[in-house]
């Protein structure tokens, strides 16, 4: 009897460890702000910031291939033309190949490079949310693989759902988009979206709503 008693409760406390240790790691990095250079901002942040000051021409070049490649995607394996919706989507894609080469080499009228317009869109958007993603899912694994998003479901529930018409367990992008940026509350609505914990309404509702409120922090 002790010896059942022995191997069930080690299984328990082996689980209610991970969470603990592995959540908290995902907890720094995406929303524990911390400052660095005068710039106060979630390590995640940091590190995209300094993989830019590192090399910056290099991460323009991958932001670069990263488009090229998703362009040429569809075509390669014959998606583009499932249904009306990707076709759209390929032809946008194809002209956002263009848009990003007009603005990686200079080329192009005037107007376009406005400080709002090309150089805005490459430099402070493309850029930086084509490192953000891949980095931020290496940690994005502990955030939500080993149980915190559970939890945070089941105790932000009574709050989230009636407010907002939203699951609890997004209240991790609001606060995630709030401290950290808007794009990695992308990264979080859509992995939680592809593993079908929401739907299409409620990631609709997440992506559009929560995922700005990091330009709201005043």
């Amino acid at each position: 009897m002790e010896a059942t008693e022995s191997m069930l409760t080690k299984p328990v406390w082996s689980s209610a460890l991970k969470l603990m240790l592995f959540s908290l790691i995902g907890i720094i990095f995406f929303f524990v702000p911390i400052e660095i250079n005068a710039k106060s901002t979630i390590p995640l942040d940091h590190m995209v910031s300094w993989l830019r000051a590192v090399s910056p021409k290099g991460v323009e070049i991958y932001a670069l291939l990263m488009i090229i490649a998703g362009s040429v995607y569809p075509f390669i394996t014959g998606s583009w033309n499932a249904n009306t919706t990707q076709k759209v989507l390929s032809v946008l894609k194809v002209v956002g190949v263009i848009t990003a080469l007009m603005a990686f080499f200079s080329i192009g009228p005037a107007v376009l490079f406005e400080k709002d317009m090309l150089p805005f869109l490459f430099g402070k958007l493309v850029v930086p949310v084509g490192l953000i993603v891949p980095v931020g899912a290496i940690f994005l694994a502990f955030l939500i693989g080993f149980g915190l998003l559970e939890l945070v479901g089941v105790l932000l529930q009574p709050v989230m759902r009636p407010i907002f018409k939203t699951p609890g367990k997004s209240a991790i992008d609001a606060v995630a988009s709030f401290v950290g940026s808007y794009s990695i509350g992308l990264l979080i609505t859509n992995r939680v979206y592809k593993s079908g914990q929401y739907s299409a309404k409620e990631a609709a509702i997440i992506g559009t709503g929560f995922c700005n409120l990091h330009g709201y922090r005043g």
